[in-house]
């Protein structure tokens, strides 16, 4: 790099001037505006070493080494063929991408000026402008057989790097977007979010018990869980089969949203399943005393965990189960329930006052009351009332009361949840364990959702073949942060964390005598210095 002095309508400003010899010939790259002599001075005078610039350096260099290591851009440009002509490669669009979101910049408009004042700059060197249109050219290629033929080569390179699976968590999510017309993707469903008057997309993530995103699948939210899980079991075996793991080596755990008889029967053809029973099957377990739970032990959260282990027959099969209880989670259910019984018993003594009304309007009838009593209570909760409108002589009346017998069981069953397995070799903290590996998945939909790490939302695209683009990429990037936190291996260091420490680790653009110009790292604190210097990020610091 050198610097040169440029006249623009009569006034002379300083340049730094990047050049480099691309097919024999010497053309320049980029260039950054120091400034007028007055600001050169001034910043002269300031401080013995003139800085330039400064860049944000730490998420786009994490996120590119753990790219690198983990092939996903080297995978991307080998499933697509670029063009022969000058400028970026689809890895680096996706690149682009991925990290202009985990920057906050998540619209495809901002991602040009974004590129600018990146790093990114000082490594790529785009011939065409970064306009929406080259993203969505881009984004095009990423149809669903491709998407599948990277997320294998990625799956592969992690097991190659000592990262091989012995379990698998499915479960799905949804998320509502502001699109009003799309194709067959968006639909309106229970929201997650509790956005049920916008259109929603449906996510479905299997991951490793090391919480990598192994396959993602997004479909229309209005489809059922177990519907889903059915329809691509197969592949899931499939895929295990293609990068060399035996099926029965691997233990899936489920959501009950998946369970079914028929899904049981087809993962137990090739698998071991952890998961848990609904409330409704199990009851009779959860009058077994506290007493007699024989093992327990501390959780990672310091929590208290007892539990019993025993068998039964669920979904026409035998299988070892194991009760949890955990006091933290029993008090919390116990003062929730409170709670809520107070408001359900003033809501109907809201709706028994309104009864009978005289005056104009449409009179509720005994079938409008019921509704009413239906709506008003949760489903987790309506077997716990006996509840009846009667209509006699004209006028209504509501017979409603809580069923004591049936609240002394739910309150019972606070606190505890009934798993079960098929691999009678398990142990009882292991069964446990393993159920309680669900809420990764969990925490990762969370970061998914956080706009300040890689969120799925906004979404600008329509098309569901762009929509499932848009989703991909955003898991890819969820992908490389939580490869960053196994590389990194420091206990107790969460996403939000590690993003925000990234985010404060920046470079300088310097000078000392306005001949020669030179990156530095700025101050470090501990933290920063040591992730700086595990990730070795070094080596991305421009020349």
């Amino acid at each position: 790099m050198h610097f040169k002095i440029k006249s623009i309508k009569g006034h002379k400003y300083l340049y730094l001037i990047d050049n480099k010899r691309i097919n024999g010939k010497v053309k320049q790259v980029r260039q950054i505006c120091i400034g007028s002599p007055t600001k050169v001075y001034g910043l002269l005078h300031k401080d013995r070493e003139l800085k330039i610039a400064s860049f944000a350096f730490g998420k786009p260099a994490a996120l590119l080494k753990a790219a690198e290591e983990v092939g996903l851009i080297q995978s991307t440009n080998k499933r697509i063929i670029k063009k022969d002509i000058e400028g970026l490669t689809p890895a680096q669009y996706f690149m682009t991408i991925i990290i202009g979101r985990a920057e906050h910049k998540y619209s495809r408009n901002k991602l040009q000026d974004f590129f600018k004042e990146s790093i990114l700059k000082f490594h790529w060197s785009p011939k065409y402008k970064l306009n929406s249109q080259n993203f969505l050219n881009n984004m095009e290629k990423l149809d669903e057989d491709t998407i599948r033929k990277i997320e294998m080569d990625v799956a592969m390179k992690l097991i190659e790097l000592g990262h091989k699976p012995s379990r698998l968590i499915f479960d799905t999510t949804n998320f509502y977007t502001y699109i009003q017309k799309g194709e067959e993707l968006l639909q309106k469903a229970n929201s997650k979010d509790k956005r049920y008057d916008k259109n929603l997309i449906g996510l479905g993530m299997i991951i490793s018990d090391n919480n990598l995103p192994f396959n993602s699948f997004t479909y229309p939210a209005n489809q059922h869980d177990a519907i889903l899980f059915s329809n691509i079991i197969d592949e899931i075996c499939k895929r295990l089969q293609m990068i060399k793991i035996p099926t029965e080596e691997i233990t899936i755990v489920l959501d009950r949203g998946m369970l079914s008889e028929d899904n049981i029967e087809d993962v137990l053809e090739h698998m071991h399943i952890v998961g848990s029973l609904p409330y409704s099957m199990v009851k009779e377990l959860f009058s077994f005393p506290l007493s007699k739970y024989e093992e327990k032990w501390k959780s990672n959260n310091d929590t208290l965990i007892r539990a019993h282990k025993t068998s039964g027959r669920y979904y026409e099969k035998d299988f070892v189960t194991v009760i949890k209880y955990n006091e933290k989670t029993a008090k919390k259910e116990r003062k929730e329930w409170g709670k809520n019984k107070e408001k359900i018993f003033k809501e109907v003594e809201k709706l028994r006052n309104s009864l009978n009304r005289t005056g104009r309007g449409r009179k509720m009838t005994a079938k409008g009351l019921t509704n009413k009593i239906v709506d008003l209570i949760h489903k987790q909760y309506r077997g716990l009332f006996d509840y009846c409108a009667i209509e006699k002589d004209g006028k209504l009346d509501l017979k409603f009361k809580l069923l004591e017998d049936e609240e002394e069981i739910y309150l019972s069953s606070m606190g505890k949840t009934v798993i079960f397995t098929d691999d009678e070799t398990a142990s009882t903290r292991e069964i446990v364990e393993i159920y309680l590996s669900r809420n990764k998945i969990e925490d990762d939909y969370k970061w998914l959702k956080n706009k300040l790490l890689i969120p799925l939302k906004p979404v600008y695209v329509r098309k569901d073949k762009m929509i499932r683009a848009h989703v991909f990429l955003c898991v890819m990037g969820l992908l490389l942060y939580n490869y960053l936190l196994l590389r990194i291996d420091k206990p107790g260091l969460s996403l939000p964390y590690l993003s925000e420490i990234l985010d404060k680790i920046r470079i300088e653009l310097v000078t000392d005598d306005l001949k020669h110009a030179e990156f530095v790292v700025e101050n470090l604190n501990r933290e920063s210095a040591e992730i700086f210097n595990k990730l070795d990020l070094v080596e991305y610091i421009p020349d």
